[in-house]
C-alpha cells in the first residue's frame, strides 16, 4: 500500500516513510491537482456563456462607447474572436450585483 492510499483511507498510524516514497507521493499530488485543474478548466469552458458587445451594452443599459471605456480601465474586459469582442456572462452578472 503506497503512502497515497494510506492517507486516503484515513486511518491514525505512525508511518516510516523513505524519501523515494515522498517523491512518489509527491508525483501523485501533483498528478491530483493537474487532474482537477483540468476537470475544472473544462467544466467552465462549457458552461460559460458568451454575449457580443451589443447584447451586452443592452443587458447593462449602456452605450457601446461606455463598454470601451470600462475595457480601457479593466473593469469589464472582452475577449477576442477574431474582431468580434465577446463578453462573459458570468462577469456580467457580477457587474449588474454590484450596481
Amino acid at each position: 500500500m503506497d503512502l497515497y492510499s494510506v492517507i486516503e483511507a484515513g486511518g491514525r498510524v505512525k508511518l516510516e516513510v523513505s524519501a523515494e516514497d515522498l517523491v512518489k507521493f509527491a508525483e501523485k499530488l501533483i498528478e491530483k491537482t493537474r487532474e482537477m485543474d483540468a476537470h475544472k478548466q473544462e467544466q467552465a469552458n462549457t458552461d460559460e456563456q458568451w454575449l457580443t458587445a451589443e447584447e451586452t451594452a443592452k443587458l447593462c443599459h449602456v452605450s457601446p462607447g461606455t463598454l470601451a471605456s470600462w475595457a480601457k480601465s479593466g473593469y469589464l474586459v472582452p475577449s477576442k474572436m477574431g474582431r468580434c469582442r465577446l463578453y462573459a456572462k458570468s462577469d456580467i452578472d457580477n457587474i449588474l450585483r454590484q450596481r
